[in-house]
């Protein structure tokens, strides 16, 4: 996952690990989660400060937008908004540190209360994706951690999809990749699945979210683990976020 490569001057369990997180995640949604993460690791490498509180909220709102602009933030103008917001609460309320959101162990429901001051973080798949990210790597203390839901996105989608996990009974669908009812039905499906080969669901995250982006993207069967067990659905479309489904009969298996 892009996530984990950190930049080569970043030392893992941090204030700066937890800040370059928090400020990353918030504006990874709708985009190139490749490019941005990667655009992220080589500017932090240079500019570290720009990834602080304190930074974010010295410089003016459009210096802002035209650098997460630069990272690969879809939209610009919310994004530099979110990120002065942020920082706003991480300093009036965790002493401009993420790890402090935590500074118990909580609960996933806890924590997603607190999450609730953070635009975006607060999100159905931002959350997830953000106490996975936390949580997994120590800079939360998640008392529940492995009952954490899969987050959803579109290449989660595309996945249980494309595999046949989730099957369309008639008719034809038209909605967000990320929202319900699309998202309870499949965070349901990987909860089952998780819990028959004894994981936890998000764990799942990683394996499918590659599959889906470099191979389902292309259709690149022939290279996938998983090829023989999927059932290739047909009439599946993404256009962003928004997924256009229409079944067709499998010619080719």
């Amino acid at each position: 996952m892009p996530e984990y490569q950190l930049p080569r001057n970043l030392q893992a369990g941090t204030r700066e690990h937890a800040l370059y997180l928090t400020y990353i995640i918030s504006i990874d949604y709708m985009t190139d989660a490749e490019k941005l993460w990667s655009r992220a690791r080589s500017t932090c490498e240079l500019y570290p400060e720009r990834f602080t509180p304190e930074k974010v909220l010295a410089v003016s709102e459009k210096t802002l937008e035209v650098f997460v602009r630069r990272l690969g933030a879809r939209f610009a103008p919310s994004a530099a908004k979110t990120w002065k917001r942020i920082s706003q609460i991480l300093m009036e309320k965790y002493e401009g540190d993420p790890r402090n959101i935590t500074d118990q162990p909580l609960t996933i429901e806890e924590i997603k209360k607190r999450l609730q001051d953070f635009p975006y973080l607060r999100g159905a798949k931002l959350a997830n994706f953000y106490i996975r990210a936390m949580g997994e790597t120590g800079l939360f203390k998640v008392k529940d951690l492995e009952e954490l839901d899969i987050p959803v996105d579109k290449q989660i989608v595309r996945f249980t999809i494309y595999t046949g996990v989730l099957k369309l009974r008639s008719g034809k669908f038209q909605g967000c990749a990320n929202d319900d009812p699309l998202r309870s039905l499949i965070q349901e499906a990987w909860r089952k699945a998780a819990k028959t080969i004894g994981t936890a669901p998000w764990r799942l995250d990683e394996p499918m979210w590659n599959i889906g982006s470099k191979l389902c993207t292309f259709r690149k069967c022939g290279q996938c683990p998983v090829n023989v067990y999927c059932d290739k659905t047909k009439g599946v479309a993404f256009r962003d976020n928004f997924l256009i489904w229409e079944p067709r009969h499998n010619i080719l298996k």
